[in-house]
């Protein structure tokens, strides 16, 4: 199906701020959060952020978030009336207090319903502000974090639409920390390692999508991906969430470098978690609700979803990420899951890259569940110092399996929900 691409659609709903119930520990407090992302995309017409529609009128504002003991759900004024929210009470206190129990610098953990786009948690833990919830500095909607190779979900869409197969094969040598143009050039003497497009992205390969971007890819294909992907653009959402930025350059090796996971590309957890739902969506990009419903007043308009990536190409990333999680980089990881995630499978992308003034080993997981039937997508940035406490996979493990002990304790009320919704989408 072919949904439209509206206006990028500007949503000022003013300020929220989420206070969130966590476990608090007393950790050391260090000011800084880790690298900030610049806000503004390159001089590069291609990377430029467009415009936002201006709105007719003033929207009402949502204030400041809180948990109503009664409802057992987070509420914000809004206009003349009360919003509810659609986080959920338990899922946000569960991740904050897993995030909180590993004292990283800082963390987050989102979680959406594809089909619906309903947000069900924005979780964080920052060590300079332990306890503070998703109020910290609203890390969820913050592009702090470079991509690494998370971008490579880009990538792959890019090389499937100028018709690479996710059986094209490549041998190559060498590149599993950095890239050398050297190392571009076929070597049959070097070689002796060949991998396809799928199982090179499962593995998260440099080298392979470095070889396949110099061979099947240029520069304006690589934006144009980046672009409808959502990056260098704004998110509509009742909140400012800040653009993931992607510079993508000309030159044949930056080029490489970016499509491998190594360039100049920063990601919000927000924008990761919905990376993830396209896929899970098989290619339509549903724009995230927080906004429940509204008592006394009118409900905030919500934007229209459209398509980003035809089904077929989202079907093979689909089988990609599921490789991530059977034979890849998160394949250990999900091997230790508790029961309430043993007999689900989990389709997912793993980043891994590091900043180093100051130095942060950033890591990440972006995936959906069940990989054959989606009903929650999930996105998680931890960012550790020189002595690790733990790695993003493991951590979204945790907020998958939370996910999923809810749904059986609520009889799968989510699970009608999203499978309804999804049936609009096809």
């Amino acid at each position: 199906m072919n949904l439209p691409r509206p206006l990028a659609l500007a949503l000022s709903v003013g300020a929220l701020l989420l206070a969130m119930v966590a476990v608090s520990r007393a950790e050391e407090v260090q000011p800084e959060l880790g690298a900030a992302a610049p806000a503004t995309a390159s001089a590069d017409p291609a990377d430029a952020v467009p415009e936002p529609e201006a709105a007719e009128a003033p929207a009402p504002q949502l204030g400041v978030a809180r948990l109503d003991p009664a409802l057992g759900r987070y509420v914000a004024p809004y206009g003349s009336g009360r919003a509810l929210l659609t986080l959920s009470a338990p899922l946000q206190e569960r991740l904050t207090q897993t995030l909180a129990q590993y004292a990283v610098p800082w963390g987050v953990t989102v979680l959406i319903e594809p089909a619906t786009g309903r947000v069900l948690a924005m979780a964080e833990h920052a060590r300079a502000q332990p306890g503070a919830g998703a109020g910290a500095g609203d890390l969820a909607l913050r592009a702090i974090a470079p991509a690494a190779s998370v971008f490579k979900l880009v990538t792959a869409a890019a090389l499937l639409e100028q018709g690479i197969s996710p059986g094209e094969q490549v041998c190559f040598h060498g590149g599993h920390h950095r890239l050398d143009p050297r190392l571009l050039a076929d070597d049959p003497r070097r070689d002796r390692r060949c991998l396809t497009l799928e199982t090179a992205f499962g593995k998260s390969t440099n080298v392979v999508f470095a070889k396949l971007a110099g061979r099947g890819l240029d520069a304006a294909a690589l934006r144009s991906a980046a672009s409808r992907f959502l990056f260098n653009t704004a998110i509509p959402f009742p909140r400012a969430v800040e653009p993931s930025t992607a510079r993508i350059d000309d030159d044949a090796f930056q080029l490489a470098n970016t499509a491998a996971g190594f360039g100049p590309v920063r990601l919000s957890p927000m924008h990761a978690a919905l990376l993830a739902a396209i896929v899970a969506n098989g290619g339509v990009f549903v724009p995230p609700v927080l906004v429940d419903e509204v008592e006394g007043a009118p409900a905030p308009p919500a934007a229209e979803p459209w398509r980003v990536i035809d089904e077929e190409v989202a079907s093979a990333l689909a089988e990609m990420m599921r490789s991530t999680v059977t034979e890849g980089t998160a394949r250990r990881t999900f091997r230790r899951a508790t029961s309430a995630l043993r007999n689900v499978t989990v389709a997912g992308k793993t980043g891994t890259l590091s900043d180093k003034d100051p130095y942060r080993d950033y890591t990440w997981f972006v995936g959906y569940a069940p990989a054959d039937d989606p009903e929650v997508a999930v996105a998680t940035v931890i960012a550790n110092d020189r002595h690790w406490r733990v790695h993003a996979p493991a951590v979204a493990r945790e907020a998958l399996e939370a996910y999923f002990r809810g749904q059986v304790a609520q009889g799968a009320v989510g699970a009608d929900r999203v499978r309804t919704a999804r049936a609009t989408l096809e």
